[in-house]
C-alpha cells in the first residue's frame, strides 16, 4: 500500500460546531466571489480549488520569508502527489450533514472550559463518540462539570464541525485568515468562525 505523507493545513470552521450549510455551492460561490480561490480543478482522488486572485490579501503570512507555492504543477502525475502532500496552496471546501472531529497528529489533551484541567482520557471519549454519535456527554473529574465533547478547548490544534474550509500548503502558525475572510464566512452562516492548524 502506498504511504502518503500528511499535509499541513490551515482549517477554517464555524465557532458553533453544529452549524451546517445545506448547499456547499453557496460556500464555493462565497469563496470564489471574494477571490480566495479560483475555478475547480479535478485530479484522480477528487477536486481542489487553486489560490484565487485575492488569496494573499485574505491569508496573512507571518515571518520574514515564508515558503509559499501558489501554482499547481502542470504534470498530471506530479499534481496528484502535490495535492495530497499539500506542496502548494489550494482550497477544499467541505460541507457535511454529520459532525466530524479533525485533529493534529500531536494534539495535546483539551482543557475543561470550567476549571482548565486537562482531559487526559479525551481520545477514549472521541473513539466512543465516533462508534456511537449519541455518546456526546463528558464529565470533568476535577470540577465535576458535565457537558458536551464539543465544549473542549483544543486551542488551535483540533475541532469538531460540519463545515470546513481546508487550505493546504500552510505550515502551522505560518499564516492566519484575515478579518475580511472571517467576516465573509460569518455573513454566510450567521455566526463567527475560527481557525486551526492540522497535519493529515
Amino acid at each position: 500500500m502506498e504511504y502518503t505523507l500528511p499535509a499541513d493545513k490551515l482549517i477554517l470552521l464555524p465557532d458553533d460546531p453544529h452549524v451546517g450549510i445545506a448547499n456547499c455551492h453557496d460556500l464555493v460561490t462565497c469563496l470564489q466571489g471574494i477571490g480566495l480561490m479560483g475555478e475547480q480543478h479535478s485530479y484522480e482522488r477528487g477536486v481542489f480549488y487553486p489560490a484565487g486572485e485575492q488569496f494573499l490579501q485574505l491569508i496573512s503570512f507571518l515571518g520574514c520569508s515564508p515558503s509559499i507555492e501558489l501554482k499547481p504543477p502542470q504534470d498530471t502525475a506530479t499534481l496528484e502527489q502535490a495535492v495530497t502532500q499539500g506542496r502548494f496552496c489550494h482550497v477544499v471546501p467541505e460541507c457535511g450533514a454529520t459532525l466530524r472531529f479533525r485533529a493534529n497528529q500531536q494534539t495535546r489533551p483539551p482543557r475543561c472550559p470550567n476549571c482548565g484541567q486537562r482531559a487526559s482520557d479525551w481520545q477514549a471519549h472521541v473513539r466512543r463518540w465516533q462508534d456511537n454519535p449519541a455518546e456526546t456527554q463528558w464529565s470533568c473529574p476535577a470540577c465535576g462539570r458535565r457537558g458536551e465533547l464539543t465544549d473542549w478547548d483544543f486551542r488551535k490544534a483540533a475541532g469538531f464541525g460540519k463545515v470546513f474550509v481546508e487550505i493546504s500548503g500552510i505550515y502551522p502558525a505560518e499564516a492566519i485568515p484575515s478579518e475580511a475572510l472571517l467576516l465573509a464566512l460569518s455573513r454566510l452562516t450567521g455566526g463567527s468562525w475560527r481557525y486551526m492548524y492540522i497535519k493529515e
